[in-house]
């Protein structure tokens, strides 16, 4: 528990990942409010702040209850302003790793930027966190996440049928699942 609690600062160019505080939540309102940010994620777009500041107290900060970091902004240092989120946010069933998920402004798409930090989290998820495997998992409709993911070396498991009932729609496709190993 107490590495969860005291996880390591990582820069690289002008970003820097750090552990998600409640202070983040007008940022994270900034792009969460955004269909085009939120249509491939289990949640989203938000309406409103409340609901950015929700998602940090109920979903983030209970993980370190569950096992789990809380996860890491990505703060853009120039503007410091937090323009994303990657963490692991369930553990795998078999104990020995955890899933990645991630999620970044559109002013920041196709900048390298995910998939810096992917490698990132990863190298702590082996080094630092002692993870055997991390999984990470996209739809196949959403071909910039399949794009990190593969430049990440993640090697594909299996596709699956997706349906999910949202707030504002549904999502309805197939499910990649990755694996890394150690």
């Amino acid at each position: 528990m107490k590495k969860y609690r005291r996880m390591p600062v990582i820069d690289f160019d002008d970003y820097r990942l750090r552990t998600i505080r409640l202070s983040d939540a007008k940022d994270m309102f900034d792009y969460g409010r955004r269909s085009d940010v939120t249509r491939f994620l289990s949640w989203g777009p938000f309406a409103d702040i409340r609901e950015a500041k929700r998602s940090i107290r109920r979903i983030f900060f209970p993980r370190l209850k569950e096992g789990l970091p809380i996860g890491y902004a990505i703060v853009d240092m120039k503007r410091s302003k937090m323009i994303g989120t990657i963490d692991f946010h369930s553990t795998i069933d078999s104990g020995d790793g955890a899933e990645i998920g991630f999620v970044i402004h559109p002013d920041y798409w196709n900048k390298g930027i995910v998939t810096r930090a992917l490698s990132k989290l990863i190298e702590i998820g082996f080094s630092y966190l002692g993870y055997e495997r991390i999984i990470v998992k996209h739809l196949k409709g959403n071909v910039a996440s399949r794009r990190v993911i593969e430049k990440a070396g993640f090697r594909l498991l299996k596709k699956e049928y997706y349906y999910l009932k949202k707030t504002k729609g549904t999502i309805e496709d197939e499910i990649w699942t990755y694996e890394k190993r150690r």
